[in-house]
This record gives structure tokens, C-alpha cells and sequence, in this order.
């Protein structure tokens, strides 16, 4: 008989992003555990302060109505030598950062804003945030839980290839991918449920996040007046250090070019957004979490 992939083997930790996806796998494998998982396996999320406020709604539901324990990490900076336990801080659903305050002192850390090419912000924002925390509580080598799905190819190629080199310290196991689980049966499993996330595919998790495609930022400056403040403040913060290079975080335009564009625009033709873009951030960090 086959194992059930839903049946997590600890140490391991369920990296929690917040998306349906990451919501469904983890409903999954509670069930697969009668409702309560092992001591040794943990769930966590890591919050980088500029989520969307249903996301973080929808983490608390989560754990409230699944009896399930969330663990809500938050980053800050660590020095190497320090204890683990430095490189974060547990937070809640009342106590977590809703201004950018994490991800804005890891930017003026670095001096210079992340990109579609270096992703530090997903990588120290949440992958190491989490090495951190599972490394605190005594684990050298885990298993880390990623909401991948059978119908990611790509990702999850680039998943199987890290735990292949041997390089991370961690293993990445993708029970979805397993039960080849798509986008689809996620969607079909919260059509049922009493809650959902409540946003819309061209939204995603992280409210600006620069992987989204020129007119999605678009559409959500419109629909929400205000969204990319936060976004062209880092930009203009950045550029007035003087720093060459890095003062974007898109090459081809800055945030500001948006909200003036929406400004001049009014009437936009959502239509034409290209409908088959994919929503990169809605499970931001599952990718290489391992």
C-alpha cells in the first residue's frame, strides 16, 4: 500500500505561506495526523510586514478554526555567532509588523532593494528567518514542507535539483506534488469551506511585490489608492544614499512611474492584463524554502 504523502515524518517544519495553496496542503496533513501533528513537526509563517491584510486574517483563521498551532516569525538582524534565536522574533496576528518595518531595516541593511534576480527578500525575510527558528529549537537537519504543486513544473524541478546537490541543509518535501494535487483541486477544496483568503488572483500575498507584471501593480494602484507608497519610499531612499545601482526594483520603471501612470490613466482595461500571468507571490518563498 502506498504511504500517505500527507503523513509527515519529524523533525519537519511546514512552511506556511499564507496562499491557498500552502492553507490546503497543511489542512491535508493535519487530517492525515487525526487533527494534531507530531511534536517534532512545526508550522510557521514569516511575515515581512507588507502581506495583505487578508492574508493575515486568513492565517489566523486558519489556526483558530484547525486547532493548529502557527508559529508567526518576524526577521531581524543576526550577527554571525549570535544565538539563533537572534535572527527572529515571534509575533502574532495582533503584534505583526503592517508597515514594511522588517523588510524596510533589511533593505537599509543592505543598501541597495531586491530584484527579480536577487531575491533577498524572500530568501532572509523567510527562508532564513525559518532556518533560524527551526535551528533554535535544536534541529540540525529537517525536513521543510513546501506548498508546491503538481502542476509547477519548473519549481518544483528547481526543488528536487537542490535537495539532489546536497548543498542545503534542509529537505524539501512536496507532499502535493506527490498526490498530484493542481491548482484546480486547491481551488475546488475552498469553494467549500466556511472562509477563504478573499483575494484576487492578480492580488497575491505581498501587497507590491515587483514580480507582479506591470499592469497588475497598475490595477491594484487604482483599486486601492496608496498600495506602492511604501514601495516608491524605499526607492527614493535608496537612490539618495547615491548608491550606483539597486535603486529599483524593477529595471524598466520605478513604483512611482506607476502610481503616476494610474494618476494620468483614470480608466484602465483590465482586460487586456495578460489573464495568464501567474501569480508569482501568492506562495512567495515556497520555492526555495528549502
Amino acid at each position: 500500500m502506498t504511504s500517505d504523502p500527507y503523513l509527515i515524518h519529524g523533525p519537519a517544519l511546514i512552511s506556511f505561506s499564507g496562499g491557498r495553496t500552502s492553507a490546503y496542503m497543511l489542512w491535508r496533513i493535519l487530517q492525515a495526523h487525526g487533527g494534531t501533528l507530531p511534536d517534532n513537526v512545526h508550522v510557521s509563517f514569516s511575515n515581512t510586514g507588507k502581506e495583505r491584510e487578508e492574508t493575515l486574517r486568513f492565517i489566523y483563521e486558519c489556526g483558530l478554526r484547525w486547532g493548529v498551532h502557527i508559529f508567526w516569525l518576524q526577521w531581524r538582524r543576526r550577527k554571525p555567532g549570535d544565538p539563533w534565536e537572534d535572527g527572529f522574533e515571534i509575533v502574532g496576528y495582533n503584534s505583526a509588523a503592517r508597515k514594511g518595518e522588517p523588510f524596510a531595516a533589511l533593505i537599509a541593511q543592505r543598501g541597495f532593494l531586491p530584484n527579480a534576480v536577487s531575491r533577498f527578500c524572500t530568501q532572509e525575510l523567510k527562508v532564513v528567518t525559518m532556518q533560524n527558528y527551526m535551528r533554535s529549537l535544536g534541529y540540525g537537519h529537517y525536513s521543510n514542507i513546501v506548498g508546491l504543486r503538481a502542476d509547477e513544473p519548473q519549481r518544483v524541478a528547481k526543488a528536487y535539483a537542490r535537495n539532489a546537490s546536497k548543498k542545503m541543509k534542509n529537505t524539501a518535501v512536496l507532499p502535493l506534488v506527490t498526490a498530484g494535487v493542481g491548482n484546480r483541486d486547491a481551488r475546488a477544496f475552498w469553494r467549500e469551506q466556511p472562509f477563504d483568503l478573499g483575494l484576487e488572483p492578480h492580488e497575491g500575498n505581498c501587497d507590491g511585490c515587483f514580480l507582479k507584471t506591470y499592469g497588475k501593480l497598475c490595477r491594484i494602484e487604482a483599486d486601492q489608492p496608496g498600495t506602492l507608497d511604501w514601495w516608491a519610499d524605499q526607492e527614493r531612499a535608496v537612490t539618495a544614499t547615491a548608491r550606483p545601482s539597486g535603486t529599483r526594483f524593477v529595471t524598466e520603471y520605478s513604483m512611482e512611474d506607476i502610481q503616476r501612470a494610474v494618476r494620468n490613466q483614470g480608466v484602465f482595461d483590465w482586460a487586456a492584463i495578460d489573464s495568464t500571468d501567474r501569480e508569482h507571490d501568492a506562495e512567495c518563498g515556497a520555492w526555495c524554502a528549502g
